[in-house]
């Protein structure tokens, strides 16, 4: 079965992908708020990494069975 998204779903999954991945480098470090994050990924960096993952579940989708 092919999964189909929106444009808008993509990039919704792009930017939880992002979240989740500060998340967790977050809680290996015992970091207690995500201010730095928030500061480091603003704008070119957030929308450059946004920009591979999105691309990379496009990636995915194509090539599901």
């Amino acid at each position: 079965m092919k999964i189909e998204m929106t444009k808008q779903q993509i990039d919704d999954l792009a930017g939880n992908a992002l979240s989740q991945a500060c998340a967790y480098i977050q809680d290996a470090l015992g970091v207690k708020t995500g201010d730095t994050a928030g500061l480091f990924f603003s704008g070119e960096p957030q929308d450059i990494i946004e920009s591979i993952l999105q691309d990379y579940i496009r990636t995915e989708i194509q090539f599901q069975t």
